[in-house]
């Protein structure tokens, strides 16, 4: 994977933040939806924790367990990560969902975390590109307690992050083209991907 991948993801980001903002799984689809084709998690029960029991389910999708630096490392290459809890994780009602964007990552006290990110039903906890420790709670991202999952992209989209970010500065809405950036992969090679 490129930097450009990882460029475009954090553009998309950006760019489907305002109007996705009010929901983590609503979020993730718009962004997700340029990067896989068919699009990924579009069920109507697909809220946190449905998509999270998926990824962990899934032969697509690599578990980087619970470690920020592997998500760092990932979403730099290009990769597209995703962070989760559950709502039973959070003692919560809702499970939450944030995109990892490929930044360095940031201190949470003495931690490394990773940035991603994040719409969310709490005003509070929506975040564009700001420490996973500002969308969930501190003390559990600082205990490495959230879970990451990192796939290689199938599409992404055609006119480069740049221009589509000035496109968005300037109000101008475009509707996203995509482009095939893999051949699919066997089954053979995303088990092996499933193993790292």
């Amino acid at each position: 994977m490129t930097s450009e991948t990882s460029d475009q993801i954090i553009a998309e980001c950006a760019v489907k933040f305002n109007d996705n903002q009010n929901d983590c799984n609503q979020f993730l689809k718009a962004v997700a939806a340029s990067f896989f084709d068919p699009d990924l998690f579009s069920g109507p029960c697909m809220n946190a924790d449905a998509i999270i029991a998926e990824l962990q389910s899934s032969n697509d999708w690599t578990s980087l367990r619970k470690s920020h630096r592997n998500a760092i490392r990932d979403a730099k290459a290009g990769k597209f990560v995703i962070a989760g809890m559950t709502s039973t994780e959070l003692g919560s009602n809702h499970g939450h969902l944030a995109v990892v964007v490929g930044d360095s990552g940031q201190n949470s006290g003495t931690t490394l975390v990773p940035i991603c990110y994040a719409g969310s039903l709490n005003a509070i906890a929506r975040v564009q590109r700001k420490r996973v420790s500002a969308t969930f709670p501190a003390s559990l991202a600082r205990d490495g307690k959230i879970e990451y999952f990192s796939r290689t992209a199938d599409t992404e989209p055609s006119v480069n992050s740049t221009s589509r970010l000035v496109d968005f500065v300037r109000g101008l809405r475009v509707e996203t083209e995509l482009k095939k950036i893999k051949a699919s992969t066997t089954s053979k090679t995303k088990k092996a991907q499933k193993k790292k």
